[in-house]
């Protein structure tokens, strides 16, 4: 059996890979009916996220995932964090997904991008 991290990266992967080519089907059964997402434009609900999807172009470059993590909440409950780079950023995620009927869903998302690195002053 695989275990919790390999699950849910996997099913990371396949969001990441949803957002990239507007699939609103995979994502409007990816996401619990009470989802939430943190964006720089504020919290999205899952309507907005599945709006946002259609409307605003998400095509993205080829992307590292790397430092992947997993805590469980309970049994039906999981929190996966990594760190993602893509196109000179780097951001860390958050995802927090619920098991229902057996299911994984994601119930809350945040990508918080990494601070620019600074140089000590000469």
């Amino acid at each position: 059996m695989e275990d919790l991290l390999s699950i849910l990266l996997d099913l990371e992967k396949r969001a990441w890979r949803a957002a990239d080519v507007r699939d609103v089907e995979f994502y409007r059964d990816y996401l619990a009916p009470e989802a939430l997402v943190v964006t720089p434009f504020g919290v999205l609900d899952r309507e907005g996220i599945l709006r946002d999807l259609v409307e605003n172009p998400n095509e993205l470059p080829a992307y590292t995932i790397t430092d992947p993590k997993v805590v469980s909440v309970g049994e039906e409950g999981a929190v996966l964090t990594y760190t993602v780079s893509f196109g000179g950023q780097t951001i860390f995620v958050s995802t927090v997904y619920a098991r229902s009927d057996g299911r994984w869903r994601a119930l809350f998302h945040q990508r918080t991008p990494a601070s620019p690195a600074t140089c000590p002053a000469d």
